[in-house]
């Protein structure tokens, strides 16, 4: 589904990374972010390419569980990536691309790459898309590409995407405008690489 366009001060957040190309503030620092539950993610901060220099945040904790042992074991072969920015930049370009058709399907793939909230945020998606008559009756689909990933600088192991969407659609989803978009989101390393551990888009 589509979402607002960005406020004046989120697009100068945008504009200062894009071409500063460095690390963002948090401007929710005082509260963490509650990620969307409702449509799927029209959202999706340095170019894709663009990688940061500062050192990953660090493995959470040493010894895992049993449980989150199992729930890394059961991620799908070459989920895990070498770095963070691959793996946000994965999930990201998966959940901005869909179509009614496709959702669905999409949203149980991000669950296979992904562990903690960001599984079950995709899981639960999966189930409320393949229920959403409305998506289907309007044909609507979201395409886009990541415009900048960026690590938090008032948040630690915190990363900030920005996207650049199209929504497409009939009725109400006829002749939107592409839309900047900005996701906060954690990764996780697992034995085999990062994956991704939160995903909360902001607009």
């Amino acid at each position: 589904m589509p979402r607002p366009p960005l406020k004046l001060a989120t697009l100068a957040l945008v504009a200062g990374v894009a071409l500063g190309g460095c690390g963002i503030a948090d401007p929710y620092a005082a509260t963490h972010p509650s990620p969307s539950a409702t449509t799927p993610s029209s959202s999706t901060l340095t170019s894709a390419s663009t990688s940061t220099d500062a050192d990953p945040a660090p493995e959470r904790g040493g010894a895992i569980s049993p449980g989150e042992q199992a729930a890394q074991d059961g991620l799908a072969r070459n989920a895990a990536q070498p770095t963070p920015q691959g793996a946000l930049e994965l999930y990201a370009q998966l959940d901005i691309n869909w179509t009614a058709h496709t959702v669905e399907s999409v949203q149980q793939h991000l669950a296979t790459i992904s562990l903690a909230q960001a599984r079950a945020q995709a899981l639960q998606a999966a189930a409320s898309y393949g229920r959403d008559a409305t998506l289907h009756q309007s044909a609507v689909a979201n395409s886009g590409h990541v415009v900048a990933i960026a690590q938090s600088l008032a948040l630690a192991g915190q990363w900030v995407l920005v996207t650049s969407e199209q929504t497409t659609g009939e009725g109400d989803y006829t002749g939107l405008p592409p839309a900047l978009h900005v996701t906060y989101a954690q990764v996780t390393h697992t034995s085999s690489g990062w994956v991704v551990s939160e995903w909360a888009p902001q607009n």
